[in-house]
Formats: structure tokens, C-alpha cells, sequence
């Protein structure tokens, strides 16, 4: 799925690998703890003509891959003609859904046949049925089976189950035994390995700070449930990002709301927009070493922890994690189990 040489060369570069567009706002799942939460309006703007222009700036820059973000992307109309434009392009489709609108049988062929190339990612935290609508409240347990029905039927069609994931965060809502018990899930039954996040915590509009500490999960909670995520992967040690800090530096987001930042889940106010500040190229042409968080290539320049890190090859820390506990995409990752201490910055 990913072009590791390529991606290293456009790491070194200081160029981009792959771009994430939040294609749709509206999501179906009901996760509480959703970073789509953070945003006081999550009014998807960017609208068909836009995503066409983008697609050709994707084209300019030799992106490789899209990741079809939302909220939901899947619920946008016009999802698979832009899909199918990308891979015309030689671009990659991956794409990140809550599974929920895969209970639709031809959206599950059009995924499989415009995602034969890349990946196509669901969302199941948990395969418990309590601790699921404790993490989804209001929403029908019939919810959970039907997403694992819909893996099932993609398998079923021929889809690779190496190009599946099960992307997950884990909270403090749920026992660490849990989050192994769902990875486990997705490896015996599919065949599929986990993407795993770790809490973000933002600050939601109308929610007091201290209510969010409950959606943070312990040091030790974190290293069990790391130590059978690396499992997936040989037991090798694996960085805090949800991907290697090469990929992380390679990928830009485009946001429902026309900001341009290092990555969908760093949502800062000043960041370049789409709307008003040129074409993605433009954008990107003039706010390269941002986009790219070329400073931390530096490893002189790595968070304090980070530089002793013998990790650090592959690893800076999830920078928008950073951002969310201090406002800063510089700053230590506070869920980082490794470090000798720790920050519980809400």
C-alpha cells in the first residue's frame, strides 16, 4: 500500500507524500470522543468545484495518496467521482470511513473496485457490546455488528484483507484487556491489523477542561495495550504516531473548513486556508517547512525527551497531541509511555 521509497525521498524532499481532505462533516457513529467535536462549526465547505481543483494541485505536487477523511466520507454524494478522478490521476484512494455506510451493498462495490489499489479503513473501538455504547451513547448496538458484517462481505468480494484496517482510538473509557481484546478481534476473525491512536484531547465547545481527563488512559494502560499492537508488526517497537514520523512530515490535511495544517487532527485557527489565501500549491509552495514540520527533522530540535530517544529514527511524538495539550506542534507528546514522565495537560 505504501511506496516506502517514494515516501522516504519526499521525506528527505521536504515534499508530500499524501494528503488528507476532509471530505464530509457529518458522521453517523456518535463517538463521544471524536476530535470532530473540537470544531464550533464543522459546515463542510469545501464544495465539488474546490475538490476538483485540489485533485489537479495533487496531481502538480506528485502526491501519491489520498485519505478520504470526514466526519464521514462515505454520506457525500459526489464521493466516487471524485474518487474515481483521483486514481485516473495515478492517485491512490484510501479510505477512512466509520463502516456504517457500508451496509450499502453498491457502496461497498464502488469502495472495493475505486480502493483496489489502496486501503480501505473501518472504525470499531470495541467489539463489547456495554463498553460500545458507553463510547457511542445513543447510538444501536446494531450499529457495531452491522460494521463487522460489512468487513466480512468486503472480504468476501475479494478485497485484500492487508489492505484493511481496523482504525481505532483508545480512551480512557475503555480497560486497556478491552482494546487487546478488539485488536485480537480484527486479526483472528479478518485477518486485519489495528491502526492505533491514542487520546487527543481538545477542548470542546461548550465542554468545562476537566471533563475531558476522563478520555485520558494511564502510562501503563497505554504500554499494554502498544506491546500487543507491536505484536501485529513482529514486536518491533512502534513510534507514538498512528504512522512513522516520515509519513507523518509527508502528509498535509485540507480541512472541512479550507485549513491547510500538518495533519487533519491539528486544528489551528491561523492556519493558511484555502479560501483565502490562494491554491493548495500556492498554499503549499509558501508554507512548506510548516506543512512539512521541517524544524523537527532536526533532531537537536526534538522535544527534550525525544532526543535521547533511540527511537527517534522514526519517531517525534504525535504533533498533534503535542498541540492539543499546549497549542504548540513542537511540544512532547503527553501520552508518550516512554518518556520518564508524564504531562497531563488538558
Amino acid at each position: 500500500m505504501v511506496d516506502w521509497e517514494l515516501l522516504e525521498k519526499r521525506y528527505q524532499d521536504d515534499m508530500v507524500y499524501a494528503l488528507q481532505l476532509e471530505f464530509g462533516d457529518a458522521c453517523e457513529q456518535n463517538c463521544v470522543y471524536c476530535y470532530m467535536n473540537a470544531v464550533p462549526d464543522g459546515k463542510n465547505t469545501l464544495d465539488d468545484e474546490l475538490i476538483h481543483d485540489i485533485l489537479n494541485d495533487c496531481s502538480r505536487l506528485g502526491i501519491k495518496a489520498i485519505e478520504w477523511l470526514g466526519g464521514e466520507p462515505l454520506l457525500r454524494d459526489s464521493i466516487f467521482e471524485h474518487m474515481a478522478r483521483a486514481k485516473d490521476l495515478g492517485i491512490k484512494n484510501n479510505i477512512w470511513t466509520g463502516g456504517l455506510p457500508l451496509r450499502n451493498g453498491n457502496i461497498r462495490k464502488k469502495c472495493v473496485e475505486l480502493a483496489r489499489d489502496g486501503l480501505i479503513a473501518v472504525h470499531v473501538s470495541t467489539v463489547d457490546p456495554q463498553i460500545y455504547q458507553v463510547l457511542h451513547p445513543g447510538s444501536s448496538l446494531k450499529n457495531m455488528y452491522d460494521i463487522l458484517d460489512s468487513v466480512k462481505r468486503i472480504l468476501d468480494m475479494g478485497y485484500p484483507a492487508q489492505q484493511m484496517l481496523n482504525s481505532v482510538t483508545y480512551t480512557g473509557l475503555q480497560p486497556a484487556d478491552d482494546m487487546i481484546a478488539t485488536i485480537d478481534y480484527f486479526e483472528d476473525n479478518f485477518g486485519i491489523k489495528t491502526s492505533l491512536n491514542v487520546y487527543h484531547t481538545y477542548l470542546r465547545p461548550s465542554t468545562p477542561v476537566g471533563e475531558l481527563e476522563k478520555f485520558i488512559p494511564l502510562p501503563k494502560d497505554v504500554a499494554k495495550v502498544y506491546k500487543r499492537y507491536s505484536k501485529q508488526y513482529g514486536n518491533a517497537q512502534l513510534p507514538m504516531n498512528c504512522v512513522n514520523k516520515q509519513y507523518c512530515s509527508a502528509t498535509v490535511a485540507i480541512l472541512c473548513d479550507g485549513s491547510i495544517t500538518p495533519c487533519a487532527t491539528i486544528r489551528e485557527a491561523d492556519a493558511p486556508n484555502i479560501h483565502t489565501d490562494g491554491t493548495f500549491y500556492d498554499i503549499f509552495q509558501r508554507n512548506r517547512d510548516y506543512l512539512v514540520l521541517k524544524t523537527m527533522k532536526d533532531t537537536n530540535h526534538l522535544p527534550k525527551d525525544c532526543i535521547g530517544c533511540n527511537m527517534n529514527n522514526i519517531c517525534w511524538g504525535c504533533r498533534s497531541r503535542a498541540f492539543a495539550a499546549a497549542r504548540t506542534i513542537y511540544g512532547k507528546d503527553p501520552r508518550c509511555f516512554r518518556s520518564n514522565r508524564r504531562d497531563d495537560i488538558v
